[in-house]
């Protein structure tokens, strides 16, 4: 029975083979045809990232970014999405310093594992290099955004130098040519009190992918209010009584009226007036010797916010007691 077999699809090959073998490569094709008109294509630009061998610092990439054309089904697609998609391209081995190009291939495409790469436009890119080094950079004070709700801010920030690592050449023309690093921006738009921040340094933009020592900076904001003076004259002078004094004790003093001058915020001084200010001028002790100068006390409303005090003149001078 199996001989029989055997004999009858021997003598089927012989007979319609080539028609057989005809119709195998019609149905591939179909095959192929359909899955080509059901695929779709989609093309994304990945940014091109240099793996360079130690000791080497690049100075350029061109271009910096790829189109990358892949086909495949729709839900194929979703998973580029989600996908760290980026061409990785090794530096050649060997080499001071010069110019390369360097062939990119579906090898070179990270994070698209199972999708058919259909093309990728330019093919090779072209990159700069140099031996490593490193110079150090000051950095400037960081640009600050906004106003203070009062006064007026400053920065102050340490370290004030940075050493940066890169290309030897492309440093060095940095530095000979006056660069410094910037700092990142802070905002103190509405601030009422000074504050510490850590900020990060911002590479040279001439400079490709250096490294920066330290990364970041302390930077401490002081908000100093915008203070004005206001002078208050002809102040009548109180004279301040100690508890175990006795009424009929008068002392004279002149002058009688001073002048106060108040240091403080605008918006605290710009509505005061000067009857609700007394200044009161303090007797010495019954048990201490008399003086002629007699300090002066400035007593002033309740919650007023005032940085300084002062009279003019500081003090009266005592012209004796006189019985009532």
């Amino acid at each position: 029975m199996k001989l029989d077999f055997q004999k009858r699809l021997r003598l089927w090959l012989e007979e319609n083979g080539l028609i057989a073998l005809i119709a195998l490569i019609l149905a591939v094709l179909v095959y192929l045809t359909i899955l080509e008109l059901v695929s779709n294509t989609t093309t994304r630009t990945l940014p091109v990232e240099i793996e360079r061998e130690p000791g080497l610092a690049l100075m350029a990439v061109h271009p910096a970014r790829v189109e990358v054309t892949f086909r495949g089904a729709l839900a194929e697609f979703q998973r580029l999405d989600r996908a760290d998609l980026r061409v990785v391209v090794r530096h050649p081995r060997g080499g001071e310093a010069g110019v390369a190009r360097l062939p990119i291939g579906s090898r070179n495409v990270r994070g698209a594992a199972g999708l058919r790469i259909v093309s990728i436009d330019p093919a090779t890119v072209e990159i700069t290099f140099d031996r490593q080094g490193q110079r150090e950079f000051a950095i400037e004070p960081p640009h600050l955004e906004g106003k203070p709700f009062r006064g007026r801010a400053e920065a102050e920030y340490t370290p004030r130098t940075a050493v940066v690592r890169g290309a030897r050449l492309q440093l060095d023309r940095l530095h000979d040519s006056g660069v410094t690093l910037k700092l990142e921006p802070i905002n103190i738009d509405g601030r009422v009190q000074g504050f510490s921040r850590r900020v990060a340094i911002l590479p040279p933009a001439e400079a490709w992918m250096p490294e920066i020592e330290p990364e970041s900076v302390l930077v401490r904001i002081n908000i100093t209010p915008d203070n004005i003076q206001r002078e208050f004259a002809r102040i009548p002078v109180r004279l301040a009584r100690l508890p175990h004094q006795t009424n009929n004790t008068v002392a004279r003093f002149e002058p009688d009226e001073v002048t106060v001058r108040l240091t403080g915020w605008t918006e605290a001084l710009q509505t005061l007036s000067s009857q609700v200010i007394r200044v009161y001028a303090d007797l010495p002790e019954a048990d201490r010797p008399p003086t002629n100068a007699l300090p002066l006390q400035v007593l002033l409303p309740a919650g007023l916010a005032i940085d300084a005090v002062a009279t003019l003149p500081e003090t009266v001078r005592l012209l004796g007691p006189a019985a009532d």
